[in-house]
């Protein structure tokens, strides 16, 4: 009974913690790169708080269920299923530490995500990649009960290291994508504003030769 009710927590704060993660994923890549509005931002930082709980939920229920395994089954510590989980786990909560050290702050600026330096967006799609792979990489480990004793912790590794690639490579595209979006836009009103201007200006000189005709 007690196992099953760590379990149930363990999977309920990952889903939740995947779910508020997916939403503020989509919702980062709506603005396209834009500054962020006052709602948003309180919203970005309540997310992380969620985001934050679900993870000591996380750690607390995998500890118990693990020495809970261990007593039980005093082989369960060899599945190297678990170790694999761990180090993703472990991935994922240092990689919170930078989020919220250094993410966050430069998605909050002013001047907005596409007016950053290349190696700060760099940085932020390495760390927003990696939070979204590792969540729901240790989601998937923790149902893959056929990787139990079966498949070695370095293939996993390996597999994890692949997709966080894979999603790195998506996320640096978005932000190489708004900010040549954000380029254009602004040629373009630049141009737009030098052809009204030099309109006025070639306006404004014949107003008076034509009262002086008169």
């Amino acid at each position: 009974m007690i196992n099953s009710l760590l379990v149930y927590i363990h999977l309920l704060a990952a889903c939740v913690a995947i779910g508020i993660l997916l939403i503020q994923d989509y919702a980062l890549f709506q603005t396209h790169g834009r500054r962020l509005t006052t709602l948003e931002i309180a919203e970005l930082h309540l997310n992380a708080k969620r985001v934050s709980i679900a993870l000591l939920l996380l750690w607390v229920t995998g500890i118990a269920i693990v020495i809970k395994g261990y007593v039980g089954h005093p082989d369960y510590i060899i599945n190297q299923k678990l170790w694999a989980k761990l180090s993703v786990v472990v991935v994922l909560t240092v990689n919170g530490c930078l989020l919220h050290s250094f993410c966050f702050p430069r998605l909050c600026k002013p001047q907005g995500l596409n007016d950053l330096s290349n190696p700060e967006k760099i940085l932020l799609a390495l760390s927003g990649s990696l939070s979204t792979t590792s969540w729901l990489y240790a989601s998937y480990l923790g149902i893959a009960r056929h990787w139990s004793f079966s498949v070695k912790y370095t293939d996993m590794m390996a597999i994890y290291a692949g997709t966080f690639l894979m999603l790195f490579i998506i996320a640096c595209q978005c932000l190489w994508y708004f900010s040549k979006a954000s380029q254009i836009t602004r040629q373009t009103d630049h141009l737009t504003r030098s052809w009204n201007d030099n309109k006025k200006d070639m306006e404004q000189p014949t107003a008076p030769a034509l009262h002086d005709t008169q």
